[in-house]
């Protein structure tokens, strides 16, 4: 049985990895659960919205061939993309709540594999915040856009600046989520303003973190994709000859449909794992500036002896 990783011990760089992963190692099950069990709905809306666009894809092709008018197959594909895009945005807010949700508790049962029902009575409570984080990044990456043009004009300095900006805003909303959801005594403004200072506190230790489990993230999203890449490009390679073939062919749009899905859904678990890294990575620069964990450590040693 995997042990109880301390999300709170003071780490350095490599610890903070290695905490995340070992967590993994003795939490995976229940993460799946909770993931499974409540992203039902989202599941479907993926499903429909790209039911919709490969429909609209299809109609443009056939267009195409026989002739005629492409309005309504466009305005099809625009607003499946608008539908899927906007689906994607509330499912990834709603995994972060999950995901914050499941290492609180965490914390404080000291257990591995949670019960689904208590992670989701503690997410449910901060959904109408999460609503409001939304807005709020709206305004933040709409800034961070016209940020990311001027560093763009810069060459080699501007590129390197602008991953490091882009790391560090991705762990400064990830951890502000988590405060939110975390301390019962936080509202959106306090999370923004109490992780503000912990980032600058262990700025390099954050966007390093980041940067890394990114890494091995996205590789971890590369290999879960080879097998439906392959049976959808071999499928596609043997019986498509003309774009006539691909929209008289009902069983290769159904396995498009159920691939972009897929991957619709894997985006959303890796999420969930990058938003567990930084809660990791809250504890640990929490901790590193307050020591509050350590002192009730001392405090009772120093009651006991």
């Amino acid at each position: 049985m995997q042990p109880y990783i301390e999300p709170r011990l003071r780490r350095d760089f490599g610890g903070v990895i290695s905490a995340f992963f070992e967590f993994l190692r003795g939490n995976l099950r229940g993460l799946i659960s909770v993931f499974i069990g409540y992203n039902g709905i989202f599941f479907i809306l993926f499903l429909i919205s790209v039911y919709f666009l490969i429909t609209g894809i299809v109609d443009v092709t056939m267009i195409s061939i026989t002739g005629g008018d492409e309005d309504t197959a466009f305005i099809l594909i625009a607003v499946s993309l608008i539908a899927l895009f906007g689906f994607i945005i509330l499912a990834s807010m709603f995994n972060y709540a999950l995901s914050s949700a499941y290492v609180s508790l965490y914390e404080q049962e000291k257990v591995n594999n949670l019960d689904r029902k208590k992670v989701w009575r503690l997410a449910k409570g901060h959904l109408f915040g999460m609503f409001l984080f939304m807005l709020c990044l709206v305004v933040i990456y709409f800034i961070n856009a016209i940020l990311q043009v001027v560093l763009g004009f810069i060459p080699v300095l501007g590129l390197l600046a602008s991953l490091v900006v882009s790391f560090g805003l991705n762990s400064w909303i990830s951890m502000s989520i988590f405060s939110y959801v975390h301390n019962e005594n936080h509202n959106v403004f306090d999370a923004f303003g109490e992780v503000w200072t912990l980032l600058f506190s262990g700025f390099w230790k954050a966007i390093g973190a980041n940067f890394i489990v990114g890494i091995l993230l996205q590789l971890g999203f590369a290999a879960m994709s080879i097998v439906p890449t392959i049976l959808l490009g071999t499928t596609a390679y043997l019986v498509i000859d003309s774009p006539q073939e691909f929209g008289d062919n009902l069983f290769l749009q159904i396995l498009i449909i159920l691939v972009v899905t897929a991957f619709c859904v894997i985006v959303m678990f890796i999420q969930m794992l990058s938003q567990i890294m930084n809660a990791f990575l809250y504890f640990n620069l929490h901790e590193t500036k307050n020591n509050i964990y350590l002192r009730s450590r001392i405090e009772k040693l120093g009651t006991t002896a």
